[in-house]
Parts: C-alpha cells; structure tokens; sequence
C-alpha cells in the first residue's frame, strides 16, 4: 500500500477565484437572461485584468463593481434575482431586514463600498445577500458576484467580503461578539442587529443579561421583529424584558430607514445602551415539505420538538409539535424531560445544534429512544469534526443520510432495540438519490457497493454526503465504490476487500484529524489516500464538494500511482 498522501486545498490567487465564480455562473446559465448572462462575462474579463492590483476578492469585486453602473435598480428586485439564480436561500429574512440595512448604511456603518465598520455585528448572519444587494446599488459589488452567491460567494457574512466578523455556526452569536467590542472599546459605539428568532437563543440570553449587568453603555442592539422565524415563534419579543436590560427600548416601523437611523443617532448622542425593536413584515420561507414522524412512529406516542424548522419536516399544527423556536438547548433538555420507554424527536439543523452540542451530547448518553434529525443542504457543514470527536464513544449513532427512505430505515433500525440516533440529512437533488440506489448492491445496513469486480485495484470509500460526486468519478472505470451512511462504519464487512485492495481512496469534507480516513486507518491497519476540505473553509466547502475533490479524485482515477504525490 502506498504511503498516505492528503490533498488540501490552498488559498487560492485572485484570478482562481474569479475563474471559479465563471464556472459557478456556467452552471447556472439556464437561470440567468441573456442581458446578465453578457454583463456577468463583461464583469469577469474586468476582473481578470484588475486582479492582481488587489489585494483581497473583497477589494476586486469593488474595482469590479465601480467600472459599471448597477444592473438591478432597487434592492428588492436584486434580492429577488440572487434567490432565483441560486435556487435557494433566504428572501425572506433579507427583505424583512432590507429597511434596517439601508439605515446601516445611511448612518455610516457601511461605507459606499460595502465595507462593514468593525463596530457593526451582523447576528442574522444569514442575510449577507442583502448586503450585497445593497452593495449593488452603490456600486460595490458586481453582479457577477451576485450570481455566485451560495457557492463561489458565502450567503453568510464573512470576513473575506466586507464584514468585520464571521458567522460559521448557529444564530444567536451576534450579541455576545457585540458585547465583548463593546466592553474593550468603550469610546466607541457598537451596534449589533439581530432577529427575534435569534434573541431564542441562550447564548443571546446570557449576552442580553449581561449587558445590563457590566452597565455597557455604547452599544446599540436593531431587532428585526415579525414574529417568524422560519415557522412562527412560540411567542412575541417582550420589550419588556429588553427594558430590563438596556437604558432605553424603542420600538419602530422596520420599514422606516429614517426613523431607525434616527434612534441610533439618539442612543449614541446621549451615550445609554439601547434596543431598537423594528417591526417588519415577513414572507415564508420556501422548503419542500416532505413527511417523515408519521411513517416511523406507526401510531405510538410521540415528543416531537422542533427548532423553528416544522416547514421543513412537514409537520402541521396537527402533529402536536412542540416549536422552541431556535432555542436548542432547551429543545434537547426538554426532550430529556419526556418518558424514556416514548419516541422522542428532536429536528432542527445541523447548524442549529452545534451551539448546544455538549446538551446534545448529554441528551444522546442519558436517554434511551430520542431521534435527532439534523437536515442540511449540500452537506456544507462543521457537524463532521464534532460527531467523529464528541460523539465517536456512543458506537454507530451517527449516521450521514440524503435518501429519506434510508432515514427511515435508520429510525426503525434504532427504534426497535431502544437506542438513540443522530441523523445528518443531505437535501441532494433526488435524482442524485435515485442514481446510487438504482446501481448500487446492499452489503450490509449502512455499507453499499457498486462495481465491486474492480475491488482488486482501486477502491474508493466515501461518506454518504460525498457519494454522489464519487459515483460520478468512479462509474464505468476500473475501480470499486462503497459509501457509507455511519461516521463509523462496522468495517468487518469489507475488512478483507479493503485489505486485499491495491489501494483505498477515502473521500470526505472533513479535517485531517478524527475523520472517517483515519477511522479506516486505525481499525484496518491500512494506509489510504485522502481527498478532504477542512470543515471550516468557508465558503470553500461547498466549492470542494461540487468541484475540487471530482477534480482531484477523477486525476487519482487516471493516474493512481502519481496523482497525489507529495
């Protein structure tokens, strides 16, 4: 077996990057008009020969921008069209917000440009694309940039494209990073906005209570209230409570950027802590609803609790669920709450429980039939590092999913002896789904193989979230695939097969360290090559999986012997 050989992805120049958004805006040529299809290509050719007077993407997608005039006229219809061209994300949140935005820019914590002051926190750290938008009009970004959005470009605010801070887990961060500014620049006035939805969090709690506590008084929270998070919350945001807290609270019409400029001005003229509470109207969320509680509990009783996400499992009022909103910690204790010998669902989002990930790991440990379902798209997240590392003692109650009806069978499965589950659900296009069904063979409840005659050569092992960019590597030449739904597979199914191999390729967007290549490695005594993108590359994950480790894997593919060498 040849010695472990890892590739990494490295920074890439700023030529790469512009490159790899036109081959972003490639595949979503369907969606785009000829008219944006055209300046989108004026835009990139601009780029390439700016690159290399910049010094940062964020500061070539000004240059970029301040060559043309705005292509979309206001920022409700650049919303629109970055959310049609991307397929997905969060108009809702960005357009309930959009007022506020225009008065973070109108009093100066936004340059023209786009540029994030370092005493603005964006909490909502979802509705970067409403920065953006806004960035359009300003000339300040391209639209090309645009178009890329979800994948070349972070739809979360990010330090690479103008904001001061990042945003890589869970809502709710955005209070406490205000706070800390605040305390170590008290000449300064810091401003974080925030959604009501957020403010469920207990991180958000505890940041709120200690800002009246330590009698911060240069910071300013904005609160975009509505009622709705991605399902209506449990309750409405009490000012009340925010009164407790903060010198003064002021409510105002969310969609008067006027008037919320005027109250930022007021509370940094007098110098007190204040709560802007902005009354906003908001849309729905657009998620495909699919049934999943009714087929699995097979009409026993059932807790269900949900983190502000009922949409996005289907469930109606009728259920009988439990919606927190995002305040998962809670979601996870009180689930702990609920008889043991009784169904217990938790579902949320991948990204909404790694706040509460020591709860979640208590829960998993002191409860006996609690089903966590944890759903993401693209299989873009962190989860990976902290399910190998945290959960890597609690045996096969880790499972990464993306066909619904295996994560039927994974509830059953656990359901009928009494344990615990942790499900990462991959929203994949079902025709992608339907492809490794339909030519895959069952080797056992979490192992599946296809072209197993070429077992002898190459064998590629992948997780579940990278089956199908393997599958398409792997199909039709002379190499062997098993994928894997557990982060920790029983490897004694392939122990001979893997073992008698030429080589194993493992491919996964995990770190280097705790992953399912080293797992493989440590329970076999094999060497394996590795193709992994580090969990907290962002926004470069989404890229590895969609292009990067297809790239590399299919030149593993042509060239075993020397593709990754050094």
């Amino acid at each position: 077996m040849n010695r472990s050989t890892i590739y990494r992805p490295g920074m890439e120049s700023l030529s790469a990057q512009l490159l790899g958004i036109e081959a972003c805006l490639s595949g979503r040529r369907a969606f785009l008009d000829s008219a944006e299809q055209a300046r989108a290509q004026r835009e990139i050719e601009a780029g390439l020969a700016l690159a290399e007077t910049c010094d940062s993407i964020n500061a070539l997608a000004v240059a970029i921008a301040g060559r043309f005039e705005p292509f979309y006229r206001n920022a409700g219809e650049c919303l629109e069209r970055i959310h049609e061209i991307a397929g997905y994300g969060t108009l809702a949140s960005c357009l309930s917000s959009l007022d506020i935005a225009e008065a973070l820019f109108d009093t100066g914590l936004c340059d023209a440009s786009g540029v994030a002051s370092a005493n603005l926190v964006i909490g909502r750290g979802h509705i970067a694309p409403l920065f953006y938008a806004c960035r359009h009009l300003r000339r300040g970004m391209p639209l090309a940039f645009l178009a890329a959005v979800h994948d070349r470009v972070p739809s979360v605010v990010n330090k690479a494209y103008g904001f001061a801070y990042g945003m890589r887990h869970s809502l709710g961060e955005g209070v406490g990073i205000a706070l800390g500014r605040a305390q170590t620049h008290r000449d300064q006035r810091v401003v974080c906005v925030a959604g009501d939805g957020e403010l469920n969090e207990g991180v958000s709690y505890e940041a709120i209570r200690l800002i009246g506590e330590l009698e911060t008084r240069n910071l300013t929270l904005i609160v975009d209230s509505n009622g709705k998070g991605i399902d209506p919350l449990p309750g409405k945001l009490r000012p009340a409570y925010l009164a407790a807290y903060f010198d003064r609270v002021h409510e105002v019409d969310g969609h008067d950027a006027a008037a919320i400029g005027e109250r930022m001005r007021d509370a940094e003229r007098e110098g007190v802590s204040a709560a802007i509470v902005c009354h906003t109207r908001k849309g729905s969320h657009s998620f495909k609803r699919e049934g999943l509680i009714e087929e699995v509990r097979d009409g026993a009783p059932a807790h269900i609790f949900t983190a502000d996400l009922a949409a996005r499992f289907g469930l109606q009022p009728s259920h009988g669920y439990c919606n927190l909103g995002l305040a998962e910690s809670a979601l996870l204790t009180a689930a702990m709450g609920c008889p043991e010998d009784e169904l217990k669902f938790v579902l949320t989002d991948d990204k909404y429980y790694l706040n509460a990930v020591d709860v979640l790991h208590s829960a998993l440990i002191g409860s006996r039939n609690l089903h966590v379902v944890a759903a993401r798209k693209n299989g873009v997240w962190g989860g990976p590092t902290y399910v190998s590392t945290i959960f890597g003692l609690l045996e096969d109650t880790v499972y990464e999913l993306t066909d619904p009806r295996d994560l039927e069978a994974c509830i059953r499965r656990r359901r009928a002896s009494g344990s615990n589950g942790l499900y990462l659900l991959h929203d994949q296009p079902m025709e992608r789904v339907l492809a490794l069904r339909e030519t895959y063979r069952r080797l056992s409840d979490e192992l599946y193989a296809h072209q197993l005659e070429h077992a002898a050569g190459t064998v590629v092992l992948s997780s579940e979230s990278m089956a199908y960019e393997a599958f398409q590597a792997v199909d039709g030449k002379r190499c062997a695939h098993i994928r894997t739904l557990s982060t920790r597979p029983d490897l004694e199914r392939v122990r001979k097969l893997l073992c008698a191999a030429e080589e194993v390729v493992v491919v996964e967007h995990n770190g280097s360290r705790s992953n399912l290549a080293e797992y493989v490695e440590a329970t076999l005594l094999i060497r394996v090559k590795k193709i992994y993108s580090d969990a907290y590359e962002w926004p470069r994950i989404e890229t590895f999986q969609a292009a990067a480790a297809p790239r590399k894997l299919e030149a593993l593919l042509t060239e075993p012997s020397c593709a990754l060498a050094g």
